[in-house]
């Protein structure tokens, strides 16, 4: 009876249970990003819906919107496909509608108010020999949105609201067919698993097991240089020249699609001679219970930048602290 007085009271002062619980939810592909103020777009195409999810002390779902995607079901593979790809990216670019038709005449007034670009191809896209570009979130040229050619699409007026939650390079956004909504301690297991292959990889890197390192490679790997073999041959060659170093991670952030992990932190390296920080990107591909590394990726810093944060956050922390090696 006490619950179901609550549930009554929560209705007749206009607050709907099962949609302020549903706002606490977070999609299952935002798996770590827990730091104050950190906002993700989340684009489910299937329901025309994108979503803002922002943490303070949790994730909550904070703005939702109706939007329009590519005139074609599926992921994009090609350029003209007239396809939205699916997967994780980053924001790279703002441009005012102002910006876009003076840039590009009158044709750019099919992008309405604005438009924010994204980082499509990435690079986990190019290894899979996907191309195209011009992949936006943008307003429209009409009173509601219609299907573009590859676009995310809502109207001016929800372009106007949702672009201050936005800042380029700093707000990912996850676009997929349709996700699922857990809470934070089913994800929690997921967390940890992935908290200590980091710290696994982080480990055997710095205290030169090379062997131990290499084991959390796939063998598919490959990057902008190397397969799998010219990988390994590499880093033991390097790893047997220079054996004394320190790594420390901090701002990381994972999100999931499809089973590959992309795992973004700020990575300060230091060896004899070397000092650097940078952005590091891992791509890890899950079968099973097992984790392999497909790829990575390295941005040095612009000299003289200081990150927001030098440590790991306490809940990345906390997990190292209290978790061994979970299994799923």
């Amino acid at each position: 009876m006490p619950t179901l007085r609550i549930l009554v009271l929560l209705l007749l002062i206009g607050i709907n249970p099962v949609q302020r619980f549903a706002a606490t939810l977070r999609p299952s592909s935002l798996v770590f990003y827990d730091y104050p103020g950190a906002t993700v777009v989340v684009v489910e195409k299937s329901g025309c819906d994108l979503r803002i999810y922002r943490y303070g002390s949790k994730w909550e779902n904070v703005a939702q919107y109706s939007c329009t995607a590519g005139q074609k079901t599926g992921d994009k593979f090609q350029e003209g496909d007239l396809r939205t790809p699916n997967g994780v990216f980053w924001t790279v670019r703002e441009w005012t509608g102002t910006e876009l038709i003076k840039t590009y005449g009158a044709d750019a007034q099919v992008y309405g108010a604005g438009a924010f670009v994204l980082n499509y191809p990435n690079h986990l896209d190019q290894l899979l020999k996907k191309n195209g570009g011009g992949i936006w979130i943008h307003g429209s040229g009409k009173w509601q949105p219609v299907a573009t050619r590859g676009c995310i699409s809502v109207n001016n007026w929800d372009f106007a609201r949702l672009a201050p939650q936005i800042a380029a390079r700093v707000t990912p956004v996850i676009i997929s067919k349709s996700f699922r909504l857990v809470t934070d301690k089913q994800l929690s297991l997921v967390q940890q698993y992935l908290f200590n292959f980091l710290e696994q990889w982080r480990t055997a890197w710095e205290s030169n097991q090379t062997e131990a390192y290499l084991k959390l490679y796939s063998e598919d790997f490959r990057n902008k240089r190397w397969d799998y073999e010219g990988w390994t041959a590499h880093k033991r060659e390097v790893n047997q020249a220079n054996q004394d170093r320190s790594i420390q991670i901090s701002n990381v952030s994972i999100f999931e699609y499809e089973n590959i992990y992309h795992i973004r932190f700020m990575q300060h390296y230091e060896s004899t001679g070397t000092k650097d920080l940078g952005w590091k990107e891992l791509y890890v591909r899950r079968k099973g219970t097992q984790l392999r590394i497909l790829s990575e990726t390295w941005r040095k810093l612009e000299k003289g930048f200081q990150p927001l944060q030098l440590s790991p956050s306490p809940n990345f922390l906390m997990a190292f602290k209290e978790f061994g090696a979970p299994s799923m």
